[in-house]
């Protein structure tokens, strides 16, 4: 199961997550168990990582599911 808690507009945290499939600093996607995150915002940036945890801080403008 993965888990996204969004603080405030400025960073999530994912629990789960697979792999990096793409990341700059205004769009980021995420491969976690059957699905794709896609982050949008600006100034994007990984602050801590693990191999089921990563912190993704900014300004956070969009969150969808692909």
């Amino acid at each position: 199961m993965t888990q996204v808690v969004l603080y405030d507009d400025k960073t999530v945290h994912i629990d789960g997550y697979k792999n990096i499939i793409n990341f700059n600093s205004e769009h980021m996607c995420i491969r976690c168990r059957d699905k794709v995150l896609n982050i949008k915002g600006k100034n994007l940036q990984i602050d801590s990582f693990s191999e089921i945890k990563m912190i993704i801080s900014g300004v956070i403008l969009c969150l969808e599911w692909t």
